[in-house]
């Protein structure tokens, strides 16, 4: 894929903006663990013919990739995905993109204390926006009946930043795509064990219908492949806690469609975090262009 890596990040953006929206419409239609399994499944069947093509099944299972791997699609797909569809059952997307921010936290922690990346005044100044930003919008949601889902959510964002850790460590010879389509297969592999308490509770129902069969393809194919590649051709050439920073600003965009869609409503101290989140994750794009030149 010719393209850079902040493009890549800010299309990253934009596709990431709908994973709360779709979620939220999968939620009640579809099992939590069967949707991760489902949208994991089809990214990864987009992938086989580059699979087979470029010899790639023996290098997922050799000795000293394949748990590492695992851990990039375990908590990189398979169990935020089923966490976030659970708890999106209480919450709201624009809640739980927001709530979401809080990944610029563990992020800066993560990438300080794991991968030794250097946390500039200026870094931490964009990251600040954006955590106030946010932190604005969610404040009116304090004490409500939504903080089941939002404790859920608070949860995947870490799960998130574990996966990105164990892909940060892949040898640098790996290409962006065969990490994307680890990443699928094995959160595939992760999720199965799952339904082994199929036989004292139900995990796999579902109400078939032709909107759901559209939300599950447009999480397979869009949200799951092809966001997958474009977010490893951007952390695989940056680092990741400026790409998490930039990607952060995606509840703008969750925010503005959720109302379109009719799920919420817009007030004006949520248009005045937004602006906020937008201004820090473009703070450090510049920081990033500034690093490239």
């Amino acid at each position: 894929m010719n393209i850079t890596p902040l493009g890549a990040i800010w299309l990253n953006v934009c596709i990431n903006s709908f994973m709360p929206i779709l979620g939220y419409f999968a939620a009640g239609r579809i099992s939590a663990p069967l949707f991760a399994l489902a949208g994991s499944a089809l990214g990864f069947a987009c992938f086989v013919p580059w699979a087979l093509k470029n010899k790639a099944f023996a290098l997922y299972f050799r000795r000293d990739l394949w748990p590492r791997l695992f851990a990039v699609g375990f908590f990189g797909s398979a169990l935020p995905i089923a966490a976030l569809v659970t708890a999106l059952r209480y919450t709201t997307p624009a809640n739980a993109a927001i709530l979401g921010q809080v990944e610029a936290v563990y992020t800066v922690i993560l990438s300080r204390l794991f991968l030794r990346e250097k946390i500039s005044l200026s870094q931490l100044f964009g990251t600040g926006l954006v955590l106030a930003g946010t932190l604005l919008i969610a404040f009116k949601e304090r004490f409500t009946l939504r903080w089941t889902g939002d404790l859920i959510v608070l949860a995947v964002p870490l799960f998130y930043q574990v996966s990105h850790l164990f892909s940060k460590k892949l040898p640098k010879e790996l290409s962006h795509v065969f990490v994307a389509s680890a990443r699928t297969l094995f959160a595939t592999l992760g999720i199965l064990p799952v339904f082994l308490l199929g036989f004292v509770m139900p995990v796999a129902s579902f109400t078939p219908s032709l909107e759901l069969l559209g939300i599950v393809l447009a999480w397979g194919l869009v949200l799951t492949a092809l966001n997958n590649i474009l977010w490893y051709k951007a952390i695989l050439n940056m680092d990741l806690s400026k790409a998490t920073a930039i990607v952060l600003s995606y509840p703008v965009l969750t925010a503005l469609f959720s109302h379109l869609f009719g799920i919420e409503k817009i007030q004006p101290y949520q248009l005045i975090g937004l602006g906020l989140a937008l201004a820090g994750a473009y703070w450090v794009t510049l920081l990033v262009r500034r690093q490239e030149a």
